[in-house]
Order: C-alpha cells, then structure tokens, then sequence
C-alpha cells in the first residue's frame, strides 16, 4: 500500500488499447411516459413561428398519435399518423411517419412537414421526404453520450408510452470529471 505521500500520476494508468470500450451504463426495457398535456405544450412551441397555423392540438389516443389544426383561415383541419421506426442515438431523435392523412383518407404532402421543419432554428431539425423521415437534434436538451432504442411507442389513455429496448449511457465524461472542482474555470 502506498505511503501518503505517494502521488499517482496518469503514467501509473496508461490509456487502454483502442479495441477497449469506454465506460457505459446499459439498460433494457425501461418506459416513459408522456402526458397529452406535455406533448401539447410541445407542439405549440414548436409552430409558434408558422404564420399559417393559428392552434394545433395533439391527442394520443386508439394507437394513433392524432393531431389537429387549426390554419389561419379558420378552418379546422384534422389529421392522424403514427410514428414508427424512433430511435434516439448521440442527440439525435428521429422517426418515420406513416399514413399522414387528413380526415383519414386524404394524404398530407411532404410539403407541409417540410415547412414545419424548415420553420425551426438551423441545424435543429431535418426532413428526408424519401422515407418520411424527421430527425431532430436534441445535443443542446440532452447529452450525447445517451443513445436508446425504442421498441414500441404505445398511444392510448391520454398519454404516449416509449418502450425502450437495449440502451446506454457512455460515462466517459463523467469519469473525467470525477474528482475536479465544479466551480474551476480550469478545464
């Protein structure tokens, strides 16, 4: 056992081979739950900058993520979808939609997401029209090192659940950090 004089340096640790993988949590089968409420507050700041929709509402309910808008006319316009294919991974979330319709037979175009999107501030959000893909980039609400599978996303009872398979939260950051004073402006 070393005296207390004795100092550590990092040369006692040398950095592990590459083919090491860093330090991580992991976990399977967790679920959150989202309140219609929330998801509603959600909705309205995210089209606060688009002059043509006056309200929009959202209603998870029957398996369906329902949405309904209000554009600036008056007119109320109702449309349902679901979401499919949600993966989070380094900040990032994205999700196909699937069967976007007004009053469940007339298909929403492209165009009408892509105006949603193209209406965020740069660099947070992106639309690929070939898969009906969004991804939203969440680096600057959530930390990179987090990435999680979705199973299933279940709408029913007011609420969206997110059923999470194999995920992980890298903690090499966090090792880093350990020990250092929080109030330092060193780095």
């Amino acid at each position: 056992m070393p005296s207390d004089d004795t100092v550590s340096s990092e040369q006692d640790f040398p950095a592990p081979p590459v083919d090491v993988p860093s330090p991580t949590l992991r976990w399977d089968g967790l679920v959150m739950a989202i309140d219609a409420s929330t998801l509603n507050a959600i909705a309205r700041r995210a089209i606060r900058r688009l002059p043509l929709i006056k309200e929009v509402s959202v209603d998870p309910e029957d398996g369906r993520l329902g949405i309904r808008v209000r554009v600036r006319k008056g007119i109320p316009v109702s449309f349902r979808s679901h979401i499919q294919s949600l993966r989070f991974k380094d900040g990032f979330l994205g999700f196909s939609i699937v069967d976007l319709k007004v009053a469940r037979v007339v298909p929403i175009p492209d165009w009408v997401v892509r105006r949603i999107v193209e209406h965020q501030p740069p660099g947070r959000a992106f639309f690929y029209p070939a898969g009906r893909i969004v991804v939203i980039n969440l680096n600057h609400v959530l930390p990179p090192e987090l990435s999680v599978q979705v199973k299933d996303v279940v709408c029913e009872n007011g609420e969206m659940r997110f059923v999470f398979g194999p995920s992980q939260y890298r903690l090499d950051r966090f090792i880093k950090e350990l020990g250092t004073d929080p109030f330092s402006d060193e780095e």
